[in-house]
């Protein structure tokens, strides 16, 4: 396989996981944040190897020798180390700063989205949030990419997430989602819409347990995996409000259906 300074780390991680991962620790230690699944599954797919060089703090050239000795093709044409701008706000202009811990509300099983809505509407233009989490918030950072937010996350520890959004100057409507969403399936189509699809084409988990983020975190996993003739069936204890913008984002099509105030089976699939 060839490789380059824009190709991504789960493109190394697809060919052989644990090769790749010993031989990357070897170089440097700040590389076994690769064993944590859940900051693989959310980091990999994200980070080029460029941008894997500057958070670990290793050179371009060790990381291509440390690969090219297992077997992958250094394209020569962009071996060398480039100068590019990784983040999209220009942190030398000095602004106001309102952080949010989003923690404490995470470890108590609670949405931090409507705080955090709450936190954007009250910025005014050029002004930024500090958002500290356990975890990079991809859903949100689309949601508030869409509104003309700005952001750079900074992977600080494995636990320690910091992601930074400036409000830019243009007008920006933004306002809380719905407590409900409007996707709950008409009487009959969430069971017309599960015969559609054979047992081994169905793949189901139940999130109920789980505390925050992990019902997230789980689920998207799974959406990595899933092909255009599958179906994903999910036991979920609320109407993930939250996920329903990050699905609407990558074009998949889902069913609610509500059987309590405390349980809500749902379908997600490709059209």
């Amino acid at each position: 396989m060839n490789i380059n300074l824009n190709t991504r780390i789960k493109a190394l991680l697809d060919v052989d996981r644990e090769k790749v991962i010993d031989s990357l620790i070897k170089i440097n230690r700040n590389f076994s944040k690769l064993r944590n699944p859940v900051l693989r599954n959310l980091l990999a797919r994200r980070v080029t190897i460029a941008e894997a060089c500057k958070i670990a703090g290793c050179s371009p050239s060790d990381f291509f020798n440390s690969m090219k000795a297992i077997g992958f093709v250094i394209d020569e044409k962009m071996k060398e180390p480039v100068i590019a701008k990784v983040n999209t706000i220009d942190f030398e202009l000095q602004t106001n700063v309102y952080q949010l811990d989003v923690r404490p509300l995470l470890s108590k099983d609670q949405d931090p989205l409507k705080e955090i809505l709450n936190l954007a509407k009250r910025i005014g233009p050029g002004e930024r949030m500090k958002i500290i989490n356990s975890f990079e918030p991809v859903p949100l950072i689309n949601l508030l990419a869409e509104k003309g937010f700005l952001h750079f996350t900074e992977v600080v520890s494995e636990k320690l997430i910091i992601t930074w959004f400036e409000k830019t100057a243009q007008k920006i409507a933004l306002t809380a989602l719905p407590v409900e969403a409007h996707d709950e399936a008409p009487q009959g189509l969430f069971g017309k819409v599960l015969s559609r699809f054979p047992v081994h084409k169905i793949t189901y988990i139940d999130v109920r347990g789980l505390k925050m983020p992990q019902p997230m975190i789980q689920i998207l996993g799974q959406l990595e995996k899933l092909n255009a003739d599958e179906l994903l069936y999910i036991y979920h204890k609320k109407v993930p409000v939250y996920l329903l913008s990050e699905l609407n984002r990558r074009g998949l099509l889902s069913l609610l259906n509500r059987k309590s105030t405390d349980e809500v089976d749902m379908l997600i699939y490709r059209s």
